[in-house]
């Protein structure tokens, strides 16, 4: 990733943590909008999407996308991509989708359709592109992968956590939504901490980063690695547990194939009858 991209996450990030009341993709969206200014398009009319490279996918993956720009992740692009799909109007390319298969049971979203099933990792459109576009190239990078891959199972995460995403592209899609944390063990997830006067939050990528280093060192901490945790503890803060990631799916097909995989989904991950499909999560106050 070239600097100018590494400076505009960091302030990104900067403002994101300032104000997580909205989502860090939309931090780096304005950003680059005051940056490169342009008006939004006026509509998605003549759109389409199509198969692009993965050099294409990087123009706007690398400069827009929140987990490219995460300094933590050494695969920007996602690892094991088989196939990117772009939004084009008018022959300028406006967002990049790019799209795997990964082992093991993360991508067990349905039992048997397991070697049908793709993961979509990375997402992103530019500023200036028309209301609807991220839905839009979503929606139709399903259908020209189930044409190329055959792929009929497609799942997606949104990480509430560290970047404040609720799914609003995939509910505006219509994606099935499967909850938190799966595919996890209990004991896992984030940890941020809470002061003893309730009035602050130290946040996991908060420690992760460095960001809280000189907080942290004013309340006795030596700098060495692994005594972050212990001495916010010994100093009274309290440990608090998120398990905020969330797991998303959509299914390809005739209504019936869709019918036989939503079912196959809902009892493969154990859900009652009752309870599927499970409500949208909703957006909370920071």
């Amino acid at each position: 990733m070239n600097t100018q991209y590494q400076q505009a996450h960091e302030e990104a990030r900067r403002r994101f943590l300032v104000d997580p009341s909205k989502c860090y993709q939309r931090h780096i969206r304005e950003l680059w909008g005051e940056l490169e200014p342009r008006e939004t398009l006026p509509s998605l009319k003549g759109a389409v999407v199509s198969k692009i490279t993965t050099e294409q996918a990087a123009d706007i993956i690398l400069k827009y996308e929140w987990i490219a720009g995460d300094p933590r992740n050494k695969n920007p692009l996602g690892r094991g991509i088989q196939g990117c799909y772009g939004l084009w109007l008018n022959g300028e390319l406006l967002g990049a989708n790019c799209l795997g298969r990964v082992g093991g049971g993360v991508g067990n979203i349905c039992g048997k359709y397991q070697t049908k099933t793709g993961y979509l990792m990375r997402g992103a459109c530019v500023p200036h592109a028309p209301k609807n576009a991220a839905s839009f190239l979503t929606r139709y990078t399903c259908t020209e992968a189930l044409k190329d891959f055959g792929w009929k199972v497609f799942f997606a995460y949104s990480d509430t956590h560290d970047a404040a995403e609720w799914g609003t592209i995939y509910q505006a899609c219509g994606w099935f939504f499967l909850g938190e944390g799966l595919g996890r063990t209990s004991k896992s997830g984030h940890l941020d901490f809470l002061s003893p006067d309730k009035g602050e939050i130290i946040t996991s990528y908060m420690l992760n980063h460095g960001t809280a280093d000189e907080r942290i060192m004013g309340m006795g901490w030596t700098g060495k690695k692994g005594e972050k945790r212990a001495t916010l503890k010994n100093k009274g803060w309290t440990a608090l547990r998120r398990r905020d990631k969330k797991k998303w799916a959509w299914f390809e097909g005739t209504p019936t194939e869709k019918f036989k995989m939503s079912e196959a989904c809902r009892i493969h991950l154990g859900i009652n009858k009752a309870d599927w499909p499970l409500p949208y999560p909703k957006r909370t106050t920071a």
